[in-house]
């Protein structure tokens, strides 16, 4: 009987000796996928080229002064031709004269667009020119 009860008991610890082995971890987590790259930011526009569009003449323009309602300007580098004026093109788009009979260019060029105020004496205009 005491060769049982050893042999018993033996076999216990071993099944016991099994079960108290621990479970296996939980298997690891996935990792997040990374972000997507941002896009690259497109090109900038080249300014050059040639711009055509209206011309609004002022409200206070006196019968002597001209009579438009279209413009086409010329953009090279930095500098600028419309209607026989000429000017600079700032790095920010700006655009600058003075000179011409006394006459003033201020505006931007961005976006394809040319934005100007022009006057020259009395008469005064607003070109809205888009790149051709």
């Amino acid at each position: 009987m005491r060769t049982k009860l050893a042999m018993f008991l033996a076999l216990a610890g071993g099944v016991a000796g099994c079960a108290s082995t621990p479970p296996p971890p939980p298997p690891m987590a996935m990792a997040p996928e990374p972000a997507p790259a941002p896009a690259p930011a497109p090109a900038p526009m080249s300014m050059n080229g040639s711009y055509t569009g209206a011309v609004e003449a002022g409200a206070d323009n006196g019968p002597r002064c001209r009579k438009m309602t279209t413009a086409t300007a010329t953009v090279r580098g930095k500098t600028f031709k419309v209607g026989g004026m000429t000017g600079r093109v700032g790095d920010d788009g700006a655009l600058t004269s003075a000179g011409r009979k006394g006459g003033t260019v201020t505006g931007t060029l961005a976006n394809g667009t040319l934005d100007m105020n022009s006057t020259v004496g009395k008469c005064s205009y607003h070109y809205t020119l888009n790149h051709a």
